[in-house]
């Protein structure tokens, strides 16, 4: 039967602990790392043109695009099901096409919102679609046709499953 083999003796003195307030810069540092992207370069990155403005607040189409890219505006909410299906695939579409594509989003919060009424939205998820050259191509359903005529991304298609 195997045995096994018990120290016997002192213990070794164990090593002397890092102060407290160098464990503390190295977990900063760590974290701060980690935000930014673990040390990955921005041209390596498949981050994509991805933004998120704020809450509820109004949003004009034209003066927040992305100057040279198409832009896309998600107005989403969190309660929204549907959102959580469109919002993921836009992202996909901006992070596959970074030099082209920005994707804004905008949580409207309730149909009250400063984000709902400017933008006259009464379904979500509602998109608009902003050209490089600062023209607005599309809002509302006309964005989605949009998009599957420009990128073969049918959303009505999987929002229907």
């Amino acid at each position: 039967m195997f045995q096994p083999e018990l120290r016997r003796g002192p213990r070794p003195p164990l090593p002397p602990l890092a102060p407290p307030r160098v464990v503390l810069i190295a977990l900063v540092l760590g974290a701060a790392f980690l935000a930014c992207g673990g040390g990955e370069s921005p041209a390596t990155t498949t981050a994509g043109d991805i933004a998120t403005l704020p809450a509820g607040k109004a949003v004009n189409l034209v003066e927040q695009a992305r100057a040279g890219k198409l832009t896309i505006y998600d107005f989403y909410a969190d309660w929204c099901s549907p959102c959580r299906i469109v919002g993921p695939r836009l992202e996909a579409l901006a992070r596959s096409r970074p030099e082209e594509i920005a994707l804004r989003k905008v949580d409207v919060v309730n149909w009250e919102s400063d984000a709902a009424v400017r933008q006259g939205i009464d379904f979500l998820p509602y998109l608009a679609v902003v050209s490089p050259d600062g023209r607005v191509l599309a809002a509302g359903s006309d964005s989605y046709l949009l998009l599957k005529d420009r990128y073969g991304l049918d959303l009505i298609a999987e929002l229907r499953g």
